[in-house]
């Protein structure tokens, strides 16, 4: 009985360091997904003069998951008569659980919706493509912190489950 309790908390600790090491690794993916997301929000505002709620309808039709849901409910705000500002700033509000993005992540993306539909095409280019630029950067300290950051939770996890069975016993 003790074995299996000793190997219950060793799994338990180790799934836990796995899921924090997920997370992890997931950020960098996601700034890529957001990244390729808004470069095709901007081709359907520049080239395709495509209004808002119509080209956040193809972003999200095209987006992988969680931004699928971001742009959904884009779509449905600025369809009930939303600014796309406001819309955009409650959107990243209700859906950051979503993701696995950090605070200066999100100020950064917040910075898309400042311009949207305030201004004209070559503006809210200009704003989308400084974003990109940014998320760039930021999506390379990304993965190399996630490099390390998720191979030091998956050990931290089962060393933990460990330290935590020798303690016990």
């Amino acid at each position: 009985m003790i074995i299996m309790g000793c190997i219950v908390l060793i799994a338990s600790c180790g799934c836990l360091g796995l899921w924090l090491a997920y997370r992890i690794r997931r950020r960098p993916l996601e700034l890529r997904e957001c990244s390729m997301a808004l470069a095709l929000l901007d081709t359907e505002i520049v080239w395709g003069a495509t209004p808002l709620p119509e080209a956040f309808s193809i972003v999200k039709e095209r987006s992988d998951r969680p931004w699928q849901g971001f742009f959904a409910e884009l779509q449905e705000r600025l369809v009930r008569g939303e600014s796309a500002g406001s819309a955009w700033k409650e959107t990243m509000t209700n859906q950051k659980d979503k993701f696995c993005l950090k605070t200066e992540d999100w100020l950064v993306i917040a910075d898309v919706g400042k311009g949207l539909g305030r201004s004209d095409r070559s503006e809210q280019h200009k704003q989308i493509e400084l974003v990109q630029r940014q998320l760039l950067l930021i999506k390379e300290q990304a993965e190399i912190w996630a490099y390390k950051q998720a191979k030091m939770w998956t050990y931290l996890g089962f060393l933990g489950g460990i330290a935590g069975v020798l303690i016990l016993i």
